[in-house]
C-alpha cells in the first residue's frame, strides 16, 4: 500500500477563508495564508485552495492570493475556482500553483481537460467532481458549488475525464460535505473501479477512524480534510500518528 496523501482543503469566498456544511451555511473562518502556514508546519502533503464563488460570478480564483501563498508556503498547492480555459490556467501556474482544479468546467466540457493536459501535463491536471446521491439511488453529478445538476452518468463522466488525460480525480460527495459524518464508501468504490489515475476522496471526514475505514475500505491515493482540521483535537501531526498506529501508511510529518 502507497503513503497516503493528507491534503488540508481551503474553499474560499474572495480573500477568505469559509466552511460550511453540504456546501452551504458557510462561515467566516480566517485568512487561508496563515492557516496554510499552520498547515505546511504541520507536515500536510498538499494544500487544495478553492473559490467557491468563482464560477458563479464568471471570474477565477484571485491570482495575487495565490502568489502569496505559494510564496509563503513549500507545500504543492492545488489551485481551483472558475477556470474555463488553457489561458485561466496558465495564469494560475505563473502564479505560484502546482496543479489547477477544474470542476463545472471539465463536467460540462471534458474535453477541456485534454487541452489542459496537453499544454501543461497530466500530473498538474485535477478534475474535480460533486455528487449528490446514494448507492440506492444513484449519484448526480452538480455544478456551480452544487447549485446545478447535470444529466450525465458519473461513471461516463469519470471514465471521460481520465480518458482526456486527467492525472487525478477529487471526488466529493456533497452530502457528506461538512457534515463530521464519514465517508460515503460506497461512492468511493464505484469511483475506484474507473478511475485509474490518483483518485482522492472529500465529504465527511469527521473523526480518525472515519480515516482509517476509508483508506481499509478503498485503495485511495490520498483524502482531502476541511471542516474536522478546524476542530480543537484534530491536525495533521496527530492525524498521520493515528494513521501510521493502524498500519496506513503516510509520509512522514
Amino acid at each position: 500500500m502507497m503513503a497516503k496523501r493528507i491534503i488540508p482543503q481551503f474553499l474560499l469566498k474572495g480573500e477568505r477563508l469559509v466552511k460550511g456544511t453540504r456546501f452551504g451555511e458557510h462561515v467566516d473562518v480566517g485568512d487561508p495564508i496563515s492557516q496554510a502556514m499552520i498547515q505546511d508546519a504541520q507536515g500536510a502533503d498538499e494544500i487544495v485552495l478553492v473559490d467557491i464563488t468563482a464560477s458563479k460570478e464568471g471570474r477565477t480564483v484571485d491570482t495575487s492570493l495565490v502568489r502569496r501563498l505559494a510564496e509563503r508556503c513549500r507545500l504543492p498547492i492545488a489551485v481551483g475556482g472558475g477556470v474555463r480555459s488553457v489561458k485561466d490556467a496558465a495564469n494560475l501556474f505563473l502564479s505560484g500553483a502546482d496543479k489547477v482544479i477544474v470542476n463545472t468546467a471539465c463536467v460540462l466540457d471534458p474535453g477541456l481537460v485534454r487541452r489542459l493536459a496537453e499544454r501543461f501535463g497530466s500530473q498538474s491536471v485535477v478534475a474535480s467532481v460533486d455528487v449528490r446521491g446514494s448507492v440506492s439511488k444513484g449519484w448526480m453529478p452538480m455544478i456551480l458549488s452544487g447549485s446545478q445538476e447535470v444529466n450525465v452518468d458519473l461513471v461516463v463522466l469519470l471514465e471521460a475525464l481520465v480518458e482526456n488525460g486527467a492525472g487525478e480525480v477529487v471526488l466529493t460527495s456533497i452530502d457528506r460535505e461538512g457534515t463530521l459524518s464519514g465517508f460515503d464508501l460506497d461512492l468511493m468504490k464505484l469511483a475506484r473501479q474507473v478511475v485509474p489515475v490518483n483518485l482522492i476522496a472529500s465529504g465527511g471526514a469527521g473523526s480518525y477512524l472515519d480515516l482509517v475505514d476509508l483508506f481499509r475500505s478503498v485503495d485511495l491515493e490520498g483524502v482531502g480534510i476541511g471542516k474536522m482540521l478546524s476542530l480543537r483535537d484534530y491536525d495533521v501531526v496527530r492525524i498521520k500518528a493515528f494513521l501510521k498506529g493502524r498500519d496506513v501508511p503516510v509520509r512522514e510529518a
